[in-house]
């Protein structure tokens, strides 16, 4: 069993010349520390951090990690979750760089945050609006195999309900 849960990146400055570059406004972090607090879930021993570089989505995700005293040093950045990626190349990332990791927060950007909560909720859920989490059970012990099929939404947290 494999449980996933994404958590798009609080509210950031409006875009500039260097979209990479984009941090958190004062109302991002407060909202981030928001959703943290409302979270159903609690990362364990075995929990991986994993976040875009951007520092929107990794200042998303220290707040996170900050909340539930987990390690700053254990988060893990990629890439390939700054760039547009299909589904199913999501889930090739994540069986090629944590196939021992059965936990994962992956925090980072849309639009393929909503096309996999669409994809894996088998559409019950379509968008994913900034700081929203989305926590997924998949019954499989191989990433590379997750699909709407054997996943499970567990919980939506939709950020609009709490301001």
């Amino acid at each position: 069993m494999k449980n996933l849960v994404l958590i798009r990146h609080s509210k950031a400055e409006d875009e500039s010349n260097n979209d990479f570059e984009r941090k958190l406004t004062n109302e991002g972090k407060k909202l981030a520390k928001t959703m943290a607090s409302v979270l159903k879930i609690k990362p364990d021993n075995n929990t991986k951090f994993v976040s875009s570089p951007a520092p929107r989505s990794l200042e998303t995700a220290k707040i996170f990690a900050d909340h539930f005293s987990y390690s700053l040093e254990n988060i893990s950045t990629a890439d390939f979750l700054y760039k547009y990626f299909t589904v199913d190349r999501f889930f090739m990332f994540l069986e090629s760089e944590f196939k021992n990791n059965d936990q994962i927060w992956i925090f980072g950007h849309n639009p393929m945050f909503s096309e996999i909560t669409y994809v894996l909720s088998k559409g019950k859920t379509c968008s994913m609006p900034k700081c929203a989490i989305a926590s997924f059970n998949i019954t499989t012990n191989n990433w590379i195999e997750a699909n709407e099929s054997n996943s499970l939404l567990n919980f939506f947290e939709n950020p609009k309900e709490y301001k």
